[in-house]
């Protein structure tokens, strides 16, 4: 019986041993061999995307020259493992990856190595120390802009503007505007990218109001960005290239948004375009009678590159209205003069998000 008693007692950790799902526990370090001490003061929780720096304090380091931490995200099943480094200041050093620090969390234990073999100094296989993970604020707000559009990310639009400023001598001051677009939402602090074609047609008085009015055209291509400043700031920058009446046609354009683009904010925009003109905009959009977003502008312009000495201005009110399925449909109207009795213009646009 006393040798079927000592079978069973030294069978017992070699059972344990073999139990799947976790490491083995460390070696057993033999009755009366030197053992290091370590203290180590948690960490509680870290940032997305930045590693996390562990500090110890180890005594009698010498029976245990080698202080590692075993780590993995929470819910992983393997482990990896980094050396502590001894600092000439006396601590010891070591660092979790950033690429291994992410929600919900990241689990941790300490272990020391020497010739009596491996120690646990904090925490265990079976029971590692979680340092909590919080998401960051560019992480949240994708998250949020990721169940606003239902995980959609791309969008294509069609847009048509026009106005007719008229003219006290009865000649064609006019112009219509259309662009085609694509926008790839991102959602970070780079919020969005996009690209676009677009084209001019329009008629401006001459100096002389006896000669007829002559014909200014342009055709471009562009390229655009949109960066989130501050969850309450967004600024936009374009880049145009392309051909007008005259020959190569370079421009530019940007806006600074103040507030959410989807919902109420003040938006101030201007763009220059050679040989057809700048324009100068501010907007202010509400959305108070959901899924409609109503916005009201003033807008100065020389479009289509006046060649009379007063610049256009017009006020425009517009409405867009969001149907199902990420589509969405716009309307607006504008009125407003250069030279003589103000006159009506709008627009039309449609957009399918994806």
């Amino acid at each position: 019986m006393r040798t079927l008693l000592s079978i069973l007692v030294c069978a017992v950790p070699l059972v344990a041993a073999a139990q799947p799902g976790g490491e083995p526990p460390p070696s057993p370090v033999p009755a009366g061999a030197a053992r290091a001490t370590v203290l180590h003061v948690p960490v509680a929780e870290a940032t997305t995307g930045q590693p996390i720096e562990l500090v110890a304090a180890v005594d009698a380091a010498w029976a245990e020259p080698l202080l590692v931490v075993r780590y993995r995200g929470a819910g992983v099943a393997a482990w990896s493992e980094a050396a502590f480094r001894h600092s000439s200041t006396g601590g010891w050093y070591a660092s979790v990856p950033a690429a291994v620090v992410a929600p919900p969390g990241v689990e941790y234990y300490l272990v020391g190595r020497g010739p009596a073999g491996e120690q646990l100094h904090f925490g265990s296989p079976q029971a590692p120390h979680l340092v909590r993970v919080e998401p960051s604020g560019d992480d949240r707000l994708a998250a949020i802009d990721a169940a606003r559009t239902e995980g959609r990310t791309e969008t294509v639009a069609l847009d048509l503007d026009a106005h007719d400023f008229g003219n006290r001598y009865g000649n064609d001051d006019r112009f219509v505007r259309g662009e085609l677009s694509w926008t790839h939402r991102v959602s970070g602090r780079l919020h969005a990218l996009g690209f676009g074609f677009g084209f001019l047609e329009g008629k401006t008085p001459r100096v002389d109001p006896a000669q007829p009015s002559v014909t200014h055209s342009g055709r471009w291509g562009s390229a655009g960005a949109r960066v989130r400043v501050m969850p309450w700031l967004y600024a936009d920058a374009r880049l145009i290239l392309g051909v007008s009446h005259v020959g190569f046609m370079r421009g530019f354009g940007g806006t600074a948004t103040f507030g959410r683009p989807w919902r109420s904010n003040l938006a101030f925009s201007g763009e220059t375009l050679t040989d057809l003109g700048k324009t100068l905009a501010i907007r202010l959009q509400w959305d108070t009678v959901p899924p409609m977003l109503m916005g009201a502008s003033i807008v100065r312009t020389d479009l289509p590159g006046t060649l009379i000495s007063s610049a256009g201005l017009f006020i425009k009110y517009d409405v867009t209205y969001q149907l199902d399925r990420g589509v969405a449909v716009r309307a607006a109207v504008s009125y407003g003069s250069r030279d003589g009795a103000g006159k009506f213009g709008g627009g039309l646009g449609v957009a399918a998000t994806f």
